[in-house]
């Protein structure tokens, strides 16, 4: 075990001094992809659901809740809600666990790459593509799709490690791992079955006798049974004390839909149909409406998120076919299921993410074939690195736009707006009240406020009318907060003319009793940016003024702190939460009990498997 030990550190060793130059250069690259991330983690704007999944993990350790209602899984707002604890409730605290995990891809890329191809030439230069890749570093936010990138193919490098090693160890590590990827994200299940479809289509290549597929196919399933164990308990036990399941159950198995309606049926997942016609023919119905088949609309938007990537994978799976069939039936076995699932029921490009992520191989593979070519012109595997490199960070200076939908997610070069707003809550005092206009969207508000006494200007009349006025009065600090462009995330103010008025002449008031504060602007997330060159808009101005109220509104103003169907925090004196359950026996407190175990259990072995990563890295 000494002898292991002095190996391996004598190994990190030449890494560190250089003797060992390739592993040296993946670790600059890593190095240079952390930086770029955190950047990206604390510039970025914020999206509706960006901001959602942020509030969803603040206080997420005493919820009492093994999974979201929303996903059906909660592992990864657990991880999210540890580093709130080192970073506090900003945007680098709520995007790091997305630092974390896509940086370490640009390690696993490399390992990965080189197990499947033999090359480090092929290995570094998937490696550097992650680095730079603009849609993995535009989703280092509060989203779990670059961690189920992660998962699925650090699973896959044991997958196919198992072929060559033969060892069952390789086979329930891939299985615990894709197991840890679906309780990130439920979507993962699929990539489960792809694995178990491919692991069947390799072993009968390999003649492998029918019993031991069977036996090893049985215990890769049961490995992800029981971790899936927590999603399971959770919808048992609601559905037996109140007789409704979470969002995703309710939809897939159809029990307890009338109950289930007066929680979720304002949400845009509620009952989701799955139009495979439209998917395949055109006009999708869960798309713009459009001749164009789902399936290409789909392709369009992943060419928009990384173009080079996306261009760069498709040439080289010609290359692929030739050179590895078993990594292109791989990748066509791990793509087609999901990807005509998700694109016929859920068409976010978000979801699709992973299919990039499969594209890196190729487009690696691609790159060295093209290089070789090259050479004979005296053009460089170096020069074409540094090209992708120039175009991929000009590429970072544009807003994310998908045909005519923007998603709030700016340049990385300058700070967001709603990140700035977000920080000034460390300068406001802990008995102040902020009142926030109502036309920023109300998820925004929830996260960038929570920890002080907020309460939206729609709502703030409201409070004052139920305060008896003949209470005690103090002299409380009021912070008022403007969207000054009128619509802040809503979308569909301009729809409301009532609604913007009555806000607009709230905004007034307050300007004309209250000293002007700052004004927060930060880059125009529709257009290109740079710092000094790009431009930069007014989104926020603050106010700040006294006013003689009762206490008492501070603590009446909690009572308003609830979104998501979740109140701050999952405190239960603001409000109770919809879907906790009582455990009727034993055996529910047991089955309670063990789900709990194996949470925890899961939320280890997802940071265990970066330091075995690391190991895996210096011993190869």
């Amino acid at each position: 075990m000494n002898e292991k030990i002095n190996n391996l550190f004598d190994k990190a060793l030449d890494i560190l001094i250089g003797k060992n130059k390739l592993k040296l250069i993946i670790l600059l690259f890593f190095i240079f992809g952390l930086i770029i991330r955190i950047i990206a983690a604390n510039n970025l704007g914020i999206s509706a659901d960006d901001v959602n999944h942020a509030y969803v993990s603040v206080g997420i350790f005493d919820s009492g809740k093994l999974v979201n209602w929303g996903q059906s899984t909660a592992l990864w707002y657990y991880l999210q809600g540890i580093f709130y604890n080192f970073f506090g409730l900003t945007m680098l605290g709520s995007r790091f666990a997305n630092v974390l995990f896509g940086s370490f891809l640009i390690i696993l890329m490399f390992i990965f790459a080189k197990k499947i191809t033999k090359s480090d030439k092929i290995a570094l230069i998937a490696s550097f593509l992650v680095m730079i890749s603009p849609v993995l570093i535009k989703n280092t936010l509060s989203e779990m799709d670059v961690a189920v990138c992660f998962f699925t193919l650090f699973s896959a490098y044991f997958l196919f490690g198992f072929f060559e090693s033969r060892l069952k160890r390789d086979l329930f590590i891939s299985a615990l791992l894709i197991g840890i990827g679906t309780m990130v994200k439920l979507y993962a299940l699929f990539f489960a079955v792809s694995f178990i479809i491919f692991f069947f289509y390799k072993e009968v290549k390999n003649k492998t006798s029918s019993k031991q597929i069977i036996t090893n196919i049985f215990i890769f399933g049961i490995i992800i049974s029981i971790l899936v164990i927590p999603t399971i308990a959770h919808n048992y036990l609601l559905y037996k004390d109140k007789g409704f399941m979470d969002l995703i159950f309710t939809n897939t198995f159809k029990l307890g839909v009338e109950k289930a309606t007066q929680y979720y049926s304002w949400g845009a997942g509620w009952l989701a149909y799955s139009d495979y016609k439209g998917f395949f023919l055109g006009n999708q119905r869960n798309f713009a409406p459009s001749p164009l088949p789902g399936a290409v609309l789909m392709s369009f938007e992943l060419f928009f998120l990384d173009p080079i990537l996306f261009i760069l994978g498709l040439f080289g799976l010609i290359f692929i076919f030739n050179k590895n069939k078993d990594y292109f039936m791989f990748f066509i076995i791990t793509l087609l299921p999901a990807f005509i699932y998700l694109g016929a029921q859920i068409p976010m490009s978000k979801h699709f993410i992973w299919i990039l992520a499969l594209f890196i191989l190729p487009a690696a593979v691609f790159l060295n074939e093209i290089s070789i070519r090259l050479k004979l012109k005296n053009i460089r595997l170096k020069h074409i690195l540094i090209l992708i490199i120039i175009i991929n960070l000009g590429y970072l200076t544009f807003p994310e736009i998908i045909g005519s939908v923007h998603f709030g997610i700016n340049s990385i070069y300058g700070k967001s707006s709603f990140g700035q707003l977000s920080d000034y809550k460390i300068k406001i005092p802990e008995n102040a009240l902020v009142v926030v206009d109502s036309r920023i969207y109300r998820g925004r508000i929830h996260w960038a406020f929570a920890e002080t006494n907020y309460v939206e200007s729609m709502e703030f009349i409201e409070l004052l009318k139920q305060i008896n006025s003949q209470m005690n009065l103090q002299n409380i600090e009021i912070y008022y907060i403007e969207c000054v462009k009128d619509d802040c995330g809503w979308g569909t103010v301009a729809n409301q003319p009532e609604f913007n008025q009555t806000n607009e002449q709230m905004t007034h008031w307050f300007a004309n009793i209250s000293y002007y504060q700052q004004n927060i602007s930060g880059p125009d997330s529709t257009k290109f940016y740079l710092p000094f060159i790009g431009e930069r808009t007014i989104d926020y101005r603050i106010y700040k003024t006294q006013m003689p109220l009762p206490p008492l509104i501070l603590q009446v103003s909690k009572q308003t702190h609830v979104w998501w169907l979740i109140p701050e925090g999952y405190d239960r004196l603001i409000s109770p939460i919809f879907d906790d359950y009582e455990l009727k026996n034993f055996p529910d407190r047991l089955f309670s009990l063990a789900a709990w175990k194996i949470l925890y259990f899961e939320i280890i072995i997802s940071f265990l498997s970066l330091i075995y990563l690391i190991y895996l890295f210096i011993k190869d």
